[in-house]
């Protein structure tokens, strides 16, 4: 496994993260998944991490700058699309 840590700007479009709002702070993951596969993703500091499904699959894998653009592209994906659902729980706590 290949990991690098990232620091964004505080302006950069990230979203925060569920578990502690971070959203500066993260290591790129690479980790081979298939003989022709690996998977990327992108883990807060505080160990926070998306489910498998709503990783970056790529062929070489690897921590380069555009693997570490679209994994933090799926972490934002991932993370809005919770947003909605935990937002209606809320409301009918």
């Amino acid at each position: 496994m290949t990991v690098r840590l990232v620091q964004f700007k505080d302006t950069a479009d990230v979203a925060p993260c569920p578990s502690c709002g971070n959203k500066t702070d993260f290591s790129i993951h690479s980790e081979r998944c298939a003989e022709d596969c690996c998977e990327v993703w992108a883990r807060c500091s505080c160990g926070y991490q998306m489910e498998s499904g709503d990783r970056l699959e790529d062929v070489w894998g690897g921590c380069d700058n555009e693997n570490v653009m679209a994994a933090i592209i799926c972490w934002n994906d991932a993370i809005r699309s919770q947003q909605p659902a935990a937002q209606a729980a809320e409301r009918t706590a």
